[in-house]
């Protein structure tokens, strides 16, 4: 089980989508239903658990920073899965950066992983 839709979540990686869910590792059981497993998905992603992440880089920002994890997070589901526009300055960042040429979602992923600091994240893709 994974995500195919990208989310910026702890125990969800940003990159493949894998879960970090113990019933999808260490405690699967063969009597489990769908309605478990959607169940439990429902439960991680309205709690987090950034002391067990999938996503270390989400779950530094989840602690040290909340207020820009939520952000990041609507930001995410704007881009990715069509949400209300969550955060015009973030929006003005990567508007910035991808007019420089870069790829839009290389440059969402650096900034979000670099705490939306411009000078850090430009380095980042030109390193890559």
């Amino acid at each position: 089980v994974r995500f195919i839709t990208k989310i910026w979540h702890p125990n969800i990686s940003s990159v493949t989508g894998a879960i970090c869910l113990d019933i999808l590792k260490d405690q699967w059981a063969a009597a489990m239903t769908l309605r478990t497993v959607l169940l439990s998905l429902q439960a991680l992603l309205a709690a987090a658990e950034p002391d067990d992440p999938q996503d270390a880089v989400v779950a530094n920002q989840y602690k040290q920073n909340p207020e820009m994890f939520k952000q990041t997070a609507r930001l995410w589901a704007h881009v990715y899965a069509g949400a209300p526009v969550s955060s015009p300055e973030y929006t003005k960042k990567i508007e910035n950066l991808c007019a420089m040429g870069f790829d839009r979602n290389a440059v969402i992923v650096a900034l979000s992983s670099k705490s939306w600091d411009v000078e850090t994240a430009t380095e980042l893709l030109l390193s890559n």
